[in-house]
């Protein structure tokens, strides 16, 4: 008799500052009835790859390869490319809580490049905490980035959700699965480089995917693609609050080349 072994997901893309609970209540309850149970939140290890040294290096490599079709704020950007990739790592240590002393350094010009989000916001009272005043700096820093991803190697991401526009149109599977009949995009590629670790440790017999938010579909259905087309025999379930709420009625029968339970 196999053992079951479940894995739960998060997909990107909801909060950035602490993993969503719904995995997290779901693997005690099934630890409390003996099974084994593990879980990822994969939107957070997707974005802790793009905010990083080498991904942004990438991100940058592939701008470079359509400069013809980036804004200009995009390409004032592309000139600080060198400060962006040697101050990355530095302000995502920061905001993870690694590195509080390095909040004075952050606030000091022209530490940080700063790009659109900054314009009209670089003064504050002196009431305001430094540390304050640096995490304020810091999601502005990162908010460009992420402005410049979007309108460059991947239209669909965002700091709070992923591809959401899919999932308001969920009365018809067309446009999902024209969305997942493309090409990964960058950000998809970090999301599959993070999957793969949790799925070759876990050796799961059952793999779960939670979708509090209609930013979480698009996610889940890009894992569930990618792991039949490596392990077509693994059951994969999706649930969560979305699920529950707008896909009570399934009338596509697509939708089930890509999960087998919702």
């Amino acid at each position: 008799m196999t053992v079951p072994r479940v894995l739960l997901l998060i997909p990107p893309l909801t909060q950035l500052n602490t993993p969503y609970p719904s995995t997290a209540y779901l693997t005690g309850f099934l630890h409390s009835r003996g099974i084994a149970c593990e879980q990822a939140d994969l939107g957070i290890e997707m974005v802790l790859r793009l905010f990083s040294r080498d991904g942004l290096r990438q991100v940058f490599s592939l701008v470079r390869k359509q400069q013809d079709l980036v804004p200009q704020p995009g390409l004032d950007m592309l000139e600080n490319e060198q400060a962006y990739l040697s101050t990355i790592d530095f302000v995502v240590t920061f905001l993870q809580g690694k590195n509080p002393q390095a909040a004075t350094q952050l606030i000091r010009p022209r530490f940080l490049p700063q790009g659109p989000r900054f314009n009209g916001k670089k003064r504050f009272p002196k009431s305001v905490p430094i540390e304050d005043r640096a995490k304020h700096w810091a999601t502005l820093y990162l908010e460009d980035l992420a402005d410049l991803v979007q309108a460059t190697v991947s239209p669909v991401f965002a700091l709070s959700r992923y591809a959401e526009h899919l999932a308001h149109a969920a009365s018809s599977f067309d446009h999902m699965a024209e969305a997942l009949d493309e090409p990964p995009s960058l950000t998809d590629a970090f999301l599959l480089e993070a999957l793969w670790p949790h799925l070759d440790r876990v050796d799961p017999t059952v793999v779960g995917l939670s979708v509090p938010f209609p930013g979480n579909l698009y996610g889940a259905f890009r894992i569930a693609q990618a792991i039949k087309a490596r392990r077509p025999e693994l059951p994969i379930a999706l649930g969560g609050g979305y699920a529950n709420t707008e896909l009570r009625r399934i009338s596509d029968p697509r939708v089930f080349d890509y999960v087998d339970f919702i």
